[in-house]
């Protein structure tokens, strides 16, 4: 019997070598966070009678951070630790931004939601940026 080469080495990720392929799998990460947010809020509305759309939209960037976490692993060397950080902040300077400009009539999962989003997209662009100029891929 032929041996099942999928039971002898580990599965790999696919890498996200392309900004593009980074962008849309970390807006596919928000998209599911947003949804299960939108469901879990629900679940809590409905039997307390509070209005939809109160509790904070930052959560449903957090899946957002599994994406950038696989990336961090992928890397080596000191840079990642400063590109990390400088995306970090940058990124939450935009998103506290956005948060800020939306307009007040906005629940609180919508205009965080938006700085949540604005947050994983402009950390997504510098750290892809910041890798592919100083970052050392490690080998396998």
């Amino acid at each position: 019997m032929p041996a099942d080469e999928s039971l002898e080495r580990p599965r790999e990720r696919p890498k996200l070598d392309t900004l593009g392929q980074l962008t849309g799998t970390a807006l596919a990460y928000f998209v599911m966070g947003a949804v299960a947010l939108a469901l879990i809020d629900l679940v809590f509305v409905l039997p307390t009678g509070r209005d939809f759309g109160q509790t904070s939209g930052w959560i449903a960037a957090l899946p957002t951070v599994w994406v950038y976490t696989d990336q961090f692993r992928r890397y080596a060397g000191g840079s990642r630790w400063a590109v990390m950080l400088l995306g970090v902040v940058l990124g939450l300077g935009a998103g506290l931004a956005a948060a800020i400009v939306a307009p007040t009539s906005w629940p609180p999962m919508l205009s965080g939601g938006l700085g949540g989003l604005a947050a994983a997209l402009v950390y997504g662009g510098l750290w892809h940026a910041g890798v592919k100029t100083f970052g050392e891929e490690r080998s396998a």
